[in-house]
């Protein structure tokens, strides 16, 4: 071993597995010194990690030294064990009371923070947002400091949207829509200023006056859509905007028969996912706000019936990395969980996974250039104007659609119950990995269940829950409302096609009395973040 040069151990490092490598630093300092090398874990990354399917951060890695590095190579393969074992169950890493009293509305993982940043929106006499320090994800010491970065809740304002940018490095973290007393309605973008002091706090850096929601928000692009057909998507440095008008036409506007559930900036085209269509609009140029501006139609179009929940992601393989051209060939996972409009049907229905696949006849046409998009840092809040309707203008000429309709089904489908859920969120990660809450069935809801004819002491037992699981609750996991995850088709899949998903649970809610109201996931870092109708939230980590 001594007559061996170093590039030749770093070359025989190559073919180790983790576990070896970590073994042979402990026989001489020579081998502790290069299994610390950078170079050895950037192969075990290649080799253990992207090759193998599993989740992994490319942006935490990106600038990482070899220490972290190979901290971020341990628990991506833990994380890809946990997927592939159903023995292994997450820890609970953290629980905390973000309100007093009032449910939690939506949580999210800020973007660009490792996993450290969760944001949290309850709505009481008038709403409030939070930003939580709830350390990092590769931590496993128990009593983790938690830290509240900073709250925005203006006075008298209710909220009634939410969307996280995508985008890890932009100054937009957040958008929200916000409805005053006197009825006036906005959507405030908002950064976190001083965030390397020691008070950082929310700052609005613009403002859009407009009745819709805000659904999508990646860098310097918003999309907000009513619920009805008509999508806005805007730069709101710029204020330049374009009106995407979906084909299906309000039967009444005060009805919110056709809600927005998504919307994906995906290649060269934008995705609006709505409770009863699918449709896809071609990739709209942007013309100043105060100016005629461009009015698209759907260049595809599907329906699925009535969409309770859904989530839509990229099929990027893990080994692609930050790769464009990876990342815009890759198919379009479509994961879904329809309802039915009869209050008679089976309580078992299936989370259903289609794929939008690209269109291999997209490259053989002349397909005109994004348009440039200049990048100014405003200086103080601005105040931009949306019109409520598309001005005269010339429509697009007609272009190739970048997928191909309708989508195609998977084969790998989940069962899931009907049932009461205030979260019906269902989130898919690029790898194929996807979490949702699974309802108490209806039956054990203690309404429809109820015989009318029963006698008054059969009533009674079946409004209280203890009677579902009189043995001390035994069987309580298995009635109860929880959180469920499964592996569908993707890139782990691909690579462990030995490897049989099904779905299981994973995190029971605890009390009987309260319910999941919001969840978010962040599939590379393997941590979930649970808030509940008693403003707690549950972090969890999967390594």
């Amino acid at each position: 071993m001594q007559r061996l040069d170093d590039d030749t151990l770093l070359h025989v490092f190559s073919f180790l597995p983790v576990a070896s490598i970590i073994s042979a630093r402990k026989t001489c300092r020579r081998l502790e010194t290069l299994s610390r090398q950078r170079i050895v874990w950037q192969q075990a990354c290649l080799d253990q990690v992207l090759l193998q399917g599993y989740p992994f951060s490319h942006l935490d890695a990106a600038t990482a030294d070899a220490h972290t590095l190979e901290k971020h190579v341990l628990r991506a393969m833990r994380i890809g064990r946990f997927w592939l074992s159903y023995a292994m169950e997450p820890r609970c890493s953290m629980k905390y009371q973000a309100s007093s009293g009032n449910g939690i509305s939506h949580v999210r993982f800020l973007p660009g923070y490792g996993g450290r940043y969760v944001a949290t929106v309850y709505k009481g006499i008038w709403s409030m947002i939070s930003c939580w320090d709830i350390g990092d994800p590769a931590m496993k010491t128990d009593g983790i400091q938690l830290r509240k970065i900073a709250d925005w809740a203006p006075k008298g304002v209710i909220f009634s949207g939410f969307v996280v940018n995508d985008d890890p490095l932009s100054e937009a973290v957040l958008a929200i829509a916000v409805q005053t007393g006197s009825g006036r309605r906005s959507i405030e973008i908002l950064t976190i200023a001083d965030r390397e002091r020691a008070n950082p706090s929310f700052k609005s850096i613009c403002n859009i006056a407009t009745t819709f929601r805000p659904v999508a928000l990646k860098g310097d692009l918003i999309a907000f859509s009513d619920d009805a057909c008509e999508t806005v998507v805007m730069n709101w440095r710029e204020n330049t905007c374009a009106l995407l008008k979906g084909s299906q036409q309000p039967v009444d506007e005060h009805f919110q028969y056709n809600r927005c559930l998504q919307i994906a900036f995906v290649h060269r085209s934008v995705l609006v996912v709505r409770a009863r269509s699918v449709e896809l609009f071609p990739e709209p140029s942007l013309s100043s706000a105060g100016s005629a501006f461009t009015s698209y139609e759907p260049a595809g179009y599907h329906t699925f019936g009535w969409i309770d929940g859904v989530s839509v992601n990229g099929q990027c393989d893990p080994l692609s990395g930050l790769d464009g051209a990876a990342v815009q060939s890759a198919p379009l996972s479509i994961l879904l969980r329809t309802e039915s409009d009869d209050p008679w049907a089976s309580d078992v229905h299936k989370l259903e996974q289609f794929l939008l696949l690209p269109n291999p006849d997209l490259e053989e046409h002349a397909c005109r250039s994004s348009p440039q998009i200049k990048s100014s840092s405003p200086s103080q809040e601005e105040a931009v104007t949306v019109p409520t309707s598309a001005a005269t203008a010339t429509p697009p000429p007609s272009l190739t659609p970048p997928y191909i309709f309708p989508p195609v089904r998977a084969e790998h489908t989940s069962s899931a119950v009907r049932g009461f859920l205030r979260c019906t969120d269902i989130i898919l990660g690029p790898c194929g990995t996807a979490l949702w809450i699974q309802p108490r069935a209806a039956r054990t809801a203690h309404l429809t269940g109820l015989d009318v004819h029963s006698s008054a002491a059969q009533i009674l037992d079946a409004f209280n829950p203890d009677h579902l699981y009189p043995d001390g609750g035994a069987d309580r996991t298995k009635t109860a409302e929880a959180l469920c995850a499964a592996v569908f088709a993707g890139p782990l899949q691909r690579r462990h096609p030995e490897f049989q998903p099904q779905a299981r649970r994973l995190w029971v809610q605890p009390k009987d009395n309260c319910s999941w109201s919001a969840l978010d996931y962040d599939e590379a870092r393997g941590r979930v973040a649970l808030g509940s109708s008693d403003g707690s939230v549950t972090v969890l980590d999967f390594a």
